[in-house]
């Protein structure tokens, strides 16, 4: 079995072997005949007589033409190419915007960071770490009346908006080059939730020694508060009762 399997593709081999040679005769034979019919073509045309001291230099001309068109197909094709990979580069990138705004104006997502930004205040610079956890934690965990045996809507809309930025940080991390007019679209929603939940999410990550907790989440929220820093932009504040 296996010697018959050997004998039929060198038999393969052999026969394609066989054609590319047969097409390479005929191409050359085709060839040389053309060129031979194009001279006198020329000669005839240029002086009215066949000249057969201008074959040198007609053969030079066509390899010349050769030459440059063997240069410039690359290019062309190199050109080509970008071309195309930057319509596919701008297609992805819409098609992340759409995922990314779907997510982020998706009413469960609203309502989530609706209630981070009701509910827990932005860490003062000197205030204690542990004391400011403990208070947002309580609150965080705290079980509405009615609730049930439900999560607290407070882990709720802190594990949704997490998930949610963990997702666009990933995304923006290694498939999505941000630019800057996208910064100013994403900047000002994550940047103020990332504001209230950024030094939560951080101890909670020292708490359990986790150094892989939500870290996509803090590139993209990191990355929006720095980007409205440099640009002199003050942060949002909540205001109840507004859109």
């Amino acid at each position: 079995m296996k010697h018959h399997s050997s004998l039929t593709f060198n038999q393969n081999v052999a026969r394609q072997l066989a054609l590319f040679s047969l097409a390479t005769l005929i191409i050359g034979v085709l060839g040389y005949f053309g060129i031979m019919g194009l001279f006198r073509a020329f000669s005839l045309n240029a002086i009215g007589e066949e000249d057969w001291s201008l074959l040198d230099g007609f053969v030079s001309v066509i390899s010349l033409s050769i030459l440059v068109g063997g240069i410039a197909y690359p290019i062309v094709d190199r050109i080509r190419a970008d071309v195309a990979e930057a319509r596919e580069k701008a297609k992805l990138s819409y098609d992340i915007y759409q995922a990314i705004f779907e997510k982020l104006t998706d009413p469960a997502h609203e309502a989530a960071r609706r209630w981070i930004l009701s509910n827990i205040q932005v860490k003062e610079k000197d205030e204690d770490i542990n004391v400011w956890y403990d208070k947002t934690h309580a609150r965080v965990m705290a079980m509405e009346s009615g609730q049930g045996v439900h999560l607290p809507d407070g882990q709720r809309a802190v594990k949704t908006t997490l998930n949610c930025l963990d997702y666009i940080g990933f995304i923006a991390k290694h498939y999505w080059d941000i630019e800057d007019d996208s910064l100013d679209w994403l900047s000002p929603p994550i940047s103020k939730i990332w504001r209230r939940i950024g030094p939560y999410v951080l101890q909670i990550r020292n708490i359990r020694k986790a150094g892989d907790y939500y870290v996509f989440a803090e590139y993209i929220g990191e990355l929006c508060i720095e980007w409205r820093q440099k640009r002199g932009l003050g942060e949002e504040e909540y205001a109840k009762n507004t859109l």
